[in-house]
């Protein structure tokens, strides 16, 4: 089904006359992206090791930094925190 603006606008088009442009959309700005508490996986450098991420809902797991680095499959706005496996016992 076709709305009736495409309707209209498709027998404009095909008449050759002129469809005013419609005006860009605003885009308000994601309140998470620009939150200060939010983690950033851009600008944290992950190293070839293993990293605990602890997520806000008290779970947390071990991931490998390297391919944290090429790809962050998580949301960040439940990143909790990200650190750094320590060798215990080495």
């Amino acid at each position: 089904m076709f709305t009736t603006k495409e309707i209209w606008e498709a027998g404009r088009a095909a008449l050759g006359l002129a469809t005013p442009a419609a005006p860009a959309p605003v885009v308000p700005p994601d309140p998470i992206a620009t939150s200060p508490d939010v983690f950033d996986p851009s600008s944290f450098d992950f190293k070839p090791c293993p990293y605990r991420i602890h997520f806000k809902n008290g779970n947390s797991g071990e991931y490998d930094g390297a391919a944290l680095a090429t790809t962050f499959p998580f949301d960040v706005a439940q990143i909790e925190r990200v650190e750094p496996v320590e060798d215990v016992g080495a």
